[in-house]
């Protein structure tokens, strides 16, 4: 991709934020690497904030107004795959990995725990890696700006498209209509539609819903979402809401406005 053509796609995101604001990781060993990606993306008029390995993340701002994370590591000699895992239980920004030795084990892994994309530090090219974070925010903001309200103004109602939650009374609603639910399957609803758009794992939704250790649970969960599908998705054998993130877990799709 050109110059031009880069700049000419960032003229598709400047309407939403004219700055975007991108999450620079990295391990300690990674610092002057990590910088230099930083300048990159710092002349490209996009805000970079800078985040070390072992640092809490600010969990108020990134779900608020970051836009992407990337992370600078080195590959299977040090993953920050906790990183990828940490972000994923607050947010879906988009997630690019720049890595040492990035082979195919590495890319698997990266993209299990969540990642977006993966650039091998190997072989890097300044001009696809500008590319490639634009492409990732045009794709990102522009479907945030599609997508339906999620919490109500007083934080007790979910709503995704025809599917809406009453917390108060821990009460699912479809188009209107009460569904009847136990307490585990409202509970995983919840959990869902509190992550919608974001990847939940068989043992994160098991933890939070039955409050326990998970441990050979895959089977538990399946079951439940089974019959919740049957209860809440106008074709359980073609869902729109809930989708399987195959090897990983679940998902509540955000609703196309």
């Amino acid at each position: 991709m050109s110059t031009n053509s880069i700049y000419a796609a960032k003229r598709e995101i400047t309407g939403i934020q004219s700055r975007p604001n991108v999450i620079i990781a990295y391990g300690e060993d990674k610092r002057e690497e990590a910088l230099s990606l930083s300048d990159m993306l710092s002349r490209e008029e996009i805000n970079v904030i800078s985040h070390r390995s072992g640092e809490p993340f600010d969990t108020g701002r990134i779900s608020g107004d970051v836009h992407m994370m990337v992370i600078r590591d080195g590959g299977l000699v040090s993953p920050q795959f906790r990183l990828i895992e940490e972000l994923r239980k607050m947010s879906d920004i988009p997630v690019l990995t720049v890595s040492d030795g990035c082979d195919e084990i590495y890319r698997t892994m990266a993209l299990a725990k969540g990642a977006d994309a993966c650039m091998n530090a190997d072989e890097f090219g300044k001009f696809e890696f500008k590319a490639r974070v634009v492409s990732l925010l045009r794709r990102y903001i522009g479907a945030q700006n599609r997508v339906s309200g999620i919490i109500s103004a007083d934080g007790e109602t979910l709503i995704n498209g025809s599917i809406s939650i009453d917390r108060r009374r821990r009460e699912v609603f479809r188009g209107g209509s009460l569904i009847r639910m136990t307490a585990i399957e409202y509970g995983i609803v919840e959990y869902l539609m509190e992550n919608c758009g974001a990847v939940c794992t068989v043992d994160d939704i098991y933890r939070r819903v039955w409050n326990e250790t998970p441990y050979c649970v895959r089977k538990t969960v399946v079951e439940h979402i089974r019959r919740i599908r049957s209860k809440i998705e106008p074709d359980p054998h073609n869902p729109s809401y809930i989708k399987v993130v195959f090897g990983v877990g679940y998902k509540m799709e955000r609703a196309v406005s």
